[in-house]
């Protein structure tokens, strides 16, 4: 908290009234002069177009006080989770002697965790030192009873985040983006126009490559990233790329508020071979994928070990599927076997030379 608040008070010594050889230890409902933070961008020899004007300096204050409230407060879980918003009253006295804040009590309070919070963020201040210029009845510092709304405010998310790359991308939208002609369309372009590698044609490679796209307003895709989870390599990946190019102008963009805007889009696209030769391979490789349908399946029901089982079916007619291993070592990991998921996680990582859930993975297995 002090690394956050400090740089926007000032010191005692500073800019501070002296203290009174007989202080008045009443606390006064009103006063000629109200208290006010002292804060450093306030000050008015920062300031020379106020000419010491008193409200000058007082409404900057308060505003810069807001400020630091409002960039310090932590949402308390249970106000935000009940959407309670409003404002927090405080009462507190500012001791003419020392500028603290003492006596703080809550005036109003809207739930949630919010008043308790309130205390919080202004114990927090005045132990960071923040100070206070005291109020002024007949010309002489007094204790006067202040009373200090403080905002809570959910701030309503965006439907849009900023990319690395600057690109906005939206998360909300009112209509979905779509191919053209629909999945049955797109189903149909997958298949007749992916290429695969010639040169690999009668190795029987057979796998998946899935990709992270950006489906920009003009109905073209922007690759994001890239996983290929059967190792397939440099020619396939390729392949993949220009299949997700040929297919600019086919999309049919999101729209929000009436508007086509740039959304994420996975795209994925299955490799094999039409080799006669490779027929017995192709066959293994769909069963190993109903069988990892059917694990997914089974772990939406519930039924974990099930789905474990069948996974554990799948990876022995595939041994080396990345995507499989991460979702078997998942499943391990939920069921407290973390030895079991760390085998499944490095495995993937000795396959392909990195995770697309490298944090996990070290958090759980080291490195």
């Amino acid at each position: 908290m002090k690394s956050l608040v400090l740089t926007f008070f000032l010191s005692i010594s500073s800019f501070f009234l002296a203290a009174q050889t007989e202080q008045d230890t009443a606390i006064h409902d009103v006063a000629d002069v109200t208290p006010y933070p002292l804060l450093q961008s306030c000050i008015p020899e920062r300031h020379p177009a106020w000419n010491g004007n008193a409200d000058s300096i007082r409404r900057c204050a308060e505003t810069q006080l807001f400020n630091v409230l409002a960039a310090n407060i932590r949402y308390p879980e249970e106000a935000r989770n009940n959407n309670l918003q409003g404002s927090v009253v405080v009462s507190l006295v500012v001791e003419p002697s020392t500028g603290r804040m003492t006596n703080l009590k809550l005036l109003k309070d809207i739930g949630g965790g919010c008043g308790k919070e309130a205390l919080r963020i202004l114990v927090a201040l005045d132990e960071a030192g923040l100070r206070w210029q005291p109020a002024v009845l007949l010309g002489k510092p007094v204790r006067v009873r202040h009373a200090l709304p403080i905002r809570f405010r959910l701030k309503e998310a965006l439907p849009y985040y900023i990319s690395t790359e600057g690109d906005t991308i939206y998360t909300d939208y009112d209509k979905a983006p779509d191919f053209k002609g629909g999945l049955d369309s797109l189903v149909k372009f997958l298949v007749n126009r992916l290429e695969y590698p010639a040169v690999w044609e009668d190795n029987c490679k057979v796998g998946v490559i899935e990709m992270a796209t950006i489906l920009k307003t003009d109905g073209s895709l922007k690759i994001s990233n890239q996983l290929d989870f059967n190792n397939l390599g440099m020619d396939f990946q390729f392949e993949a790329i220009r299949l997700a190019r040929r297919s600019a102008g086919m999309w049919i963009p999101a729209e929000y508020q009436g508007k086509p805007v740039a959304t994420t889009l996975p795209l994925r696209v299955v490799f094999k071979s039409e080799a006669e030769a490779c027929a017995s391979v192709n066959a293994n490789f769909d069963r190993t994928m109903i069988l990892a349908d059917e694990g997914a399946t089974l772990l939406e029901q519930d039924k974990p070990e099930e789905a474990i089982q069948k996974w554990n079916e799948a990876l022995a007619l595939q041994p080396d599927n990345c995507e499989l291993l991460y979702y078997r070592g998942t499943a391990h990991m939920n069921q407290n076997r973390r030895e079991d998921a760390c085998k499944d996680y490095n495995r993937v990582k000795e396959l392909i030379g990195f995770t697309w859930f490298e944090e996990i993975r070290r958090l759980i297995c080291g490195y």
